[in-house]
């Protein structure tokens, strides 16, 4: 599994300090992809017209090499975007492109859908790194002032959250709203330690004095320097964006991830197209039904509008318009429709953070430390009850519509995991569906050699068996009652199932009793830790992740698992239909419950297609096999 996690401290009233470096991706393909550098024109400048922005004078650079390759002469004298090729400056606009690769694409969609068709604004640059905040990513989320301080809004007529954001007072003025866009998912609207900071281009003295400049034109201050310059009568809230969270690189990443995976480009624009592209996603309420607003201003299409305008300005119209990955675009949008639009995300994630922390240069904090985060051991968990054991249950994953493993962790989407522990501190168990294109061989005794299918049992490979070793946790499990007769395994709980020791496997193969399909040969496992309010996986059955198999159908599930084959590209699809079949079975329906369930997919679409949500869900479990399971 492969989790990429960009982890802030805090940011200092427009100054980005202290930064975490993430993980860095899965290597990519061999070949280079290489931006278009920016070659200058010996034509004469036109020094008179020379701004004090000294962009503004590359810029000129820039119109002068195009126009001698244009024959329209179609350019905007007064306003700019351009590649920079590999330039990166404070104020310079990063823009994230999918991968032309379509497996490498389905890495990123899998892994970091949020980041996808982003365009960022760049607030800091260094030897070590790059911060910033996406700017197409707005919500339907507000903060208001009123007598007790700033407050969530949910969308509509600024109905207050229960919880309550420590900014500041907030009797000086009628209430107002301000709207809050996504910046990035370090310290975001979601985090433990939300953070704020505003963007606008107000220019008195007074909005000055309070603000850090980004490019001419465009500043950067706190929330409560916002605040001062509405109360002085400078401005009014909707003069500003309201940015929650930020984003980042490791300097070297971003330009592999540039050069090698061709995932970005660096643009400079004028401030008038930043302020274009950031006005075409504000749609205050009273104006949600007016025609005048764009498609951006609803958080469910994720600024998909904005960048495909950005990409037309910088000339790479095809690249905004293609459609052969699809597939990223669609999770990008129920990403989008879960953390950006309260509707859905009220339901998903319950109440809002408690406190949003006001930003201020005297600021501090302590580093999220999430190195070794394991989606395996740290799945959320919030209640108690515990049965006293759970072992030898098997468990599939949630039957839910709207999967809880659609926009991460894929391989526990529709799955089925057999528990082999659950002991004090941890519960452990392995997924039974997910065969790998790798085989294990075993020698028997006679000279003759048997290969098994081996299956994907999780991401956790360090493991601890009963005798104390430690190693990569292998298991063999049989179902067959003549091995059982022969003393052969040891059961599972009351599941029907055993587990045998690689000897006892071999032995079996040699002596007949046993064949390769009788035996189930899986690495890795999963496991849910026990800690505070963690309760292993119980805790997990009762937050709906997983449902409980009846004991009545394990047998039959696993005999449908049985069928599965050797992962290739001809057996993927034959491999996912026989886990869905299992998955559906292991409910009790039979293929009655298959036929229910196919229509229950209809009832949800994703934003802007006729695609089911459920079906999405699916399709990203097979990308995620694909991608992680097929070494092809």
């Amino acid at each position: 599994m492969h989790m990429f996690i960009r982890v802030l401290l805090c940011i200092n009233a427009g100054v980005v300090s202290a930064w975490v470096p993430y993980a860095p991706r899965i290597s990519r393909n061999n070949k280079a992809v290489l931006p278009n550098a920016m070659h200058l024109s010996t034509t004469p400048l036109d020094e008179e017209n020379v701004e004090g922005d000294w962009r503004d004078f590359r810029a000129q650079l820039v119109r002068q090499e195009t126009s001698t390759n244009r024959n329209d002469g179609e350019h905007d004298e007064e306003h700019w975007a351009y590649e920079t090729g590999d330039f990166v400056e404070r104020g310079s606009i990063v823009v994230s492109v999918p991968s032309s690769c379509s497996f490498l694409d389905d890495v990123d969609s899998l892994n970091s859908i949020c980041y996808r068709k982003s365009i960022v604004l760049v607030l800091d640059t260094s030897t070590n790194f790059i911060q910033g905040i996406i700017l197409n990513r707005p919500t339907n989320i507000g903060v208001k002032e009123g007598a007790d301080g700033m407050q969530f809004v949910r969308p509509g007529h600024g109905e207050i959250f229960e919880n309550e954001i420590g900014l500041g007072g907030g009797t000086h003025n009628p209430p107002h709203r301000w709207k809050i866009w996504f910046g990035g998912e370090v310290n975001g609207p979601y985090s433990d330690c939300p953070q704020v900071m505003c963007l606008h281009s107000v220019m008195t003295d007074m909005a000055k004095s309070v603000s850090d400049v980004v490019i001419p034109g465009i500043y950067m201050t706190s929330f409560e320097g916002a605040q001062n310059i509405v109360i002085a009568g400078d401005a009014n809230p909707s003069d500003f964006w309201i940015f929650c969270g930020i984003c980042g690189w490791e300097t070297n990443t971003f330009y592999r991830e540039m050069h090698e995976e061709g995932l970005w480009h660096i643009v400079s624009a004028d401030s008038a197209i930043i302020l274009e592209e950031l006005n075409l996603l504000r749609c205050e309420e009273e104006e949600e039904e007016n025609e005048n607003c764009d498609i951006d201003a609803d958080p469910k299409n994720a600024g998909l509008h904005t960048w495909e305008m950005l990409m037309e300005k910088i000339g790479r119209s095809d690249e905004a318009h293609d459609r052969s990955h699809q597939f990223g675009d669609l999770l990008l949008h129920e990403w989008a429709t879960g953390a950006l639009s309260f509707e859905f995300a009220d339901e998903r994630r319950g109440e809002l953070t408690e406190t949003i922390t006001q930003v201020g240069l005297d600021d501090d904090g302590s580093f999220l430390d999430l190195g070794n985060y394991d989606p395996a051991y740290d799945m959320t968990i919030r209640h108690e009850s515990r049965e006293p054991t759970m072992v030898g249950t098997m468990i599939r994953g949630s039957s839910a519509q709207r999967s809880p493993f659609l926009l991460s962790d894929q391989g526990y989407h529709k799955s089925l995991i057999l528990i082999l522990r659950d002991g004090e501190d941890r519960s452990e168990g392995v997924i039974l569906n997910h065969v790998t294109s790798n085989k294990v061989s075993f020698d028997l005794e006679n000279g003759e050699s048997v290969e098994l299918n081996l299956r994907y049992g999780g991401p956790t490979l360090t493991y601890e068996d009963d005798d104390g070793n430690y190693g990569v946790p292998t298991f063999y499990l049989h179902s067959n009652d003549a091995i059982r007769d022969a003393g052969v395994g040891f059961p599972i709980g009351n599941s029907g199932l055993y587990k045998m020791t690689k000897k006892e496997v071999i032995k079996s193969l040699g002596s007949g009793i046993a064949s390769s399909d009788d035996v189930f040969v899986i690495q890795g496992c999963s496991v849910w830790n026990k800690r505070g309010d963690h309760s292993g996986v119980v805790g997990e059955i009762e937050d709906e992740y997983f449902e409980v198999v009846p004991r009545s159908q394990i047998k039959t599930v696993w005999s449908v698992l049985s069928e599965q084959k050797v992962l290739s590209q001809d057996s993927l699809d034959y491999n996912m239909m026989k886990g869905r079949q299992a998955w559906i079975i292991a409910k009790g329906g039979g293929a009655m419950e298959m036929s229910k369930n196919n229509d229950n997919d209809a009832l949800q679409v994703v934003f802007g297609s006729d695609i089911s949500v459920a079906s999405l869900a699916d399709e990203a479990a097979r990308r995620w096999v694909n991608v992680n399971l097929l070494a092809e």
